[in-house]
């Protein structure tokens, strides 16, 4: 009778184990049927309100539920998911991109984090758009969660400074209609508040808050961390000829390779590293040119 008991409280677990991961796999599906409404939108207005009420959706389950094992399957099928590190150092970005008409992208993106008391946060960062007065992303600016410069991440790279935790993120902007940029972008947190610009980039004099890559929309550029060699990989970028040199609408990779490796607390730019790879590819789809195919 005992036994009969013990194998019904284990079947009983099971089940309630089972139900509980299809609870978190449906409401994750929501999630994906949520961004599925945006891109469909008849409107930027639309769209960008579908956008916020994602935003505020993924902070209200993630305020009350821990991070599910599921959601880098479920949510990075369709959007950016990038996460790093375990315990209190433990990072995971949602991101996506909303198109508008123009062709330029808007951007949403919910931070998954170790608060003050080493307990689940969860914060949305609000998009900045370009102005006429930021044109361009900029390499100098630090940035906050209100004032994001936007990107989709796939990748977030974990380092130290000391016993600091700083953290690497590399995404895709889709820019405007004739060029596309990927980010190396860096981000720190001090108690609940997120900071976007940490000057650990050494690319020449100096060092930056972030990196740009800035190409021609008609092709695509490798932007990926590489564990094998240590290293994080990128295409060198080229004008075709001398006389467009600085329109990088006209910039495409020329069969080399540059790399940051990180030394001495900072990401060090080596030039024409050897990645020993002659099959690398971006690790990432460029969403943009997916839909115009669908469109097409």
């Amino acid at each position: 009778m005992k036994q009969r008991a013990l194998r019904l409280s284990i079947g009983l677990l099971c089940m309630l184990g089972w139900g509980t991961a299809s609870i978190a796999q449906g409401e994750l599906g929501a999630f994906v049927e949520r961004y599925a409404e945006i891109q469909q939108a008849p409107s930027d207005a639309k769209r960008l309100a579908l956008s916020d009420q994602l935003s505020s959706a993924l902070v209200d389950h993630w305020s009350n539920h821990p991070l599910e094992d599921e959601a880098g399957e479920i949510l990075g099928s369709v959007m950016g998911f990038a996460s790093a590190g375990d315990g209190k150092e433990r990072l995971t970005v949602v991101s996506w991109n909303v198109e508008l008409n123009n062709q330029t992208n808007a951007y949403g993106a919910v931070v998954v984090f170790s608060g003050k008391k080493n307990e689940q946060a969860v914060q949305a960062l609000r998009f900045k758009r370009s102005t006429t007065l930021r044109p361009t992303l900029d390499e100098k600016s630090r940035y906050t969660a209100k004032e994001w410069p936007g990107a989709v991440y796939y990748e977030v790279l974990l380092q130290h400074q000391g016993s600091r935790p700083v953290y690497t993120l590399l995404g895709w902007d889709g820019a405007d209609n004739i060029r596309t940029r990927k980010v190396v972008e860096t981000l720190s947190i001090s108690g609940s508040k997120l900071k976007f610009g940490v000057p650990i980039i050494s690319a020449g004099r100096g060092s930056t808050k972030r990196y740009i890559l800035e190409y021609s929309d008609q092709v695509s550029a490798t932007l990926q961390w590489r564990e094998d060699l240590d290293m994080i990989v990128m295409d060198h970028l080229s004008p075709p000829s001398p006389d467009l040199e600085g329109q990088t609408a006209f910039y495409g990779p020329d069969m080399s390779y540059d790399g940051f490796v990180w030394k001495k607390n900072h990401w060090v730019l080596e030039e024409d590293v050897d990645v020993r790879d002659p099959n690398l590819q971006a690790p990432w789809n460029n969403p943009k040119r997916l839909r115009r195919r669908y469109r097409n």
